[in-house]
C-alpha cells in the first residue's frame, strides 16, 4: 500500500517504466487531495462564531467529504491490483482451444474490474465536486481558493479516471455493459464540468 511509504517513493515508481501505479491511481491521488481540502474548508469554517448559522450543514459535508478521501485513498490500491491482475490474464496460456477460451474469459472479467475501479473514482469525483459548489456557497470566505482548488483536483480526478474507463470499455465485448458503464460515466462527467464551472463561479461572487 502506497499510503504506508513516503510519497517520494510513489512519485519514483509513478516516474518509472513501471506500469503501476499510473494515471488511475493518480487520479484516486487527486480525488484524494481535492476531498482533504474539502474537509480543510469545513472545518475552518465550523472554526469560526461568523459561521455558527451554517455549521449544522458544514459538519454533515466534512463527514462525507472525510468518507470521500477513505474511499480515494483504497480506490489508488485498487486500480494498481485491478490493473495487475487484468495484465496476467494477458500472459495465460493460449495453445489449446481450451486454454484460449479461458484466456478470453479472464481478459473480459479484468477489464470490467479494470472499468469498475476508475469508474467509481469519477462518480466519487462528482460528489466531491457538488460538495465543494455547497461548500463555496456558505463557507469561510478567507479559504475559498482552497476550496477551488479542492473542486480542480475533483475535476482532474474524475476526467482523468474517464480515460482509463474508456480505455477498458474500448476492448470490451459485451455490448451491452458497455452501454450501461458509458451512461455512468457521462453522467459523472457531467455534473462535474457543471459543478466545477458553478465552484469558480461562486468564488468569483464572493471573493
Amino acid at each position: 500500500m502506497y499510503l504506508d511509504k513516503p510519497l517520494q517513493e510513489y512519485l519514483d515508481d509513478l516516474a518509472s517504466s513501471k506500469s503501476t501505479p499510473g494515471g488511475g491511481s493518480t487520479a484516486a491521488l487527486s480525488g484524494a487531495m481535492g476531498s482533504a481540502l474539502a474537509c480543510m474548508v469545513s472545518r475552518l469554517t465550523l472554526s469560526k462564531a461568523d459561521y455558527a448559522d451554517v455549521h449544522a450543514d458544514i459538519e454533515t459535508i466534512l463527514t462525507q467529504t472525510e468518507q470521500l478521501r477513505t474511499r480515494f485513498q483504497e480506490l489508488m490500491q485498487a486500480d494498481i491490483d485491478a490493473y495487475d491482475k487484468l495484465s496476467a490474464s494477458f500472459k495465460l496460456p493460449r495453445a489449446t482451444a481450451e486454454e484460449k477460451a479461458a484466456r478470453t474469459q479472464a481478459i473480459q472479467a479484468g477489464l470490467v474490474d479494470a472499468a469498475l475501479v476508475p469508474l467509481e473514482m469519477a462518480e466519487c469525483a462528482a460528489e466531491l465536486v457538488q460538495h465543494c459548489q455547497r461548500i463555496a456557497e456558505i463557507g469561510n470566505k478567507n479559504v475559498l481558493s482552497d476550496i477551488a482548488t479542492a473542486s480542480m483536483m475533483a475535476s482532474g480526478a474524475g476526467t482523468g479516471a474517464a480515460w482509463m474507463v474508456r480505455t477498458n470499455l474500448n476492448a470490451m465485448k459485451d455490448a451491452e455493459r458497455v452501454s450501461a458503464l458509458n451512461s455512468r460515466l457521462n453522467a459523472a462527467l457531467d455534473t462535474i464540468s457543471a459543478g466545477s464551472q458553478r465552484v469558480v463561479a461562486i468564488v468569483g461572487e464572493r471573493a
